[in-house]
């Protein structure tokens, strides 16, 4: 087989992959946008939002190879609940659904690959094709992996642009005179319009405050679910300002002040980013392009002439 064919191929499939990762991100930004356009009707009343429909396996069915695929470990068990809580899966069949995804991805590609590797012919050694057999099936057993750190860095992100706003938001109704339950309560409505992950989040610290939960105890558990220090630490001045007697409202505008600060600083420094980001991209995309069509000739009829001798 021609190995420009191959690299060719290559090319292709990086280039495909590189194509729908940007229509993807491009109509989560747009999915943003319109979420924000349409958070409000005309007449300014808030469009509560109604939830996103997921499609969920049976936990039924997936019971049925707990046994085969769900490790027995309770620490490795433990961490992946966490692993998944951060990427905002709890429903209980998630864990069952993460493993079963790992098995039937790493079969199926190691299958796949199985079939089509050995019709290359004799253009590959065997180990080169046992190589090609074993990368795809590894691929599937990382891919589930990939896709939780993924979701949790897209979480992750969300919550840190949105909560200086949701710290406002608290503020506001604080110092209307609502106390932090109601406060927690208005915010879950209005903050949907800029971060779901947030009002899904708001809406659970509302239900465990209904439930009588502690209040410490409640905010604690909502920053371990997303994972930012921002909140983390928010969550300890909310648990000292209780202790020590001090006014939640005075404690939220210093707080909320600090963070607003933060994210401008954030922003700035991935602006003054930009330059060396786009300097490296030019030449990481100009210089070998240019070397090759310069050189390329040149070592072409040196090769020609190496081989005649």
């Amino acid at each position: 087989m021609d190995p420009f064919l191959i690299i060719a191929g290559v090319v292709l499939w990086l280039a495909i992959f590189v194509i729908i990762y940007g229509v993807r991100s491009f109509a989560e930004e747009r999915s943003t946008l319109a979420r924000r356009l349409e958070s409000s009707h005309p007449d300014g009343s808030v469009n509560i939002l109604q939830p996103t429909i997921r499609i969920s396996l049976d936990d039924g069915f997936l019971k049925r190879f707990e046994k085969f695929v769900t490790p027995q470990n309770p620490n490795e068990r433990s961490q992946t609940q966490q692993r998944l809580i951060l990427a905002g899966y709890r429903r209980p069949s998630a864990m069952r659904l993460f493993y079963f995804s790992r098995a039937v991805l790493t079969i199926a590609m190691t299958v796949i690959a199985a079939i089509i590797v050995p019709s290359l012919g004799e253009a590959f050694p065997l180990p080169l094709k046992l190589a090609m057999i074993m990368v795809p099936g590894i691929f599937g057993y990382l891919a589930p992996a990939f896709w939780l750190d993924r979701m949790t860095r897209v979480r992750k992100q969300e919550a840190e642009q949105a909560f200086p706003d949701v710290l406002d938001m608290l503020l506001i109704c604080l110092e209307a005179g609502q106390s932090i339950d109601q406060a927690c309560r208005r915010v879950s409505n209005e903050i949907g319009a800029k971060s779901m992950v947030l009002a899904n989040e708001m809406k659970t610290i509302n239900d465990e405050l209904w439930a009588g939960k502690e209040r410490a105890r409640v905010f604690h558990d909502f920053a371990d679910r997303l994972g930012v220090s921002d909140i983390q630490a928010f969550a300890t001045v909310l648990k000292q300002s209780d202790e020590f007697g001090v006014s939640v409202a005075d404690t939220l505008r210093v707080y909320a002040s600090e963070m607003r600060n933060k994210r401008m600083m954030r922003a700035e420094e991935i602006a003054n980013l930009m330059p060396v980001k786009v300097a490296m991209g030019s030449i990481f995309f100009t210089v070998p392009p240019t070397m090759i069509i310069i050189g390329g000739p040149a070592l072409i009829m040196i090769v020609r002439t190496f081989a005649h001798l």
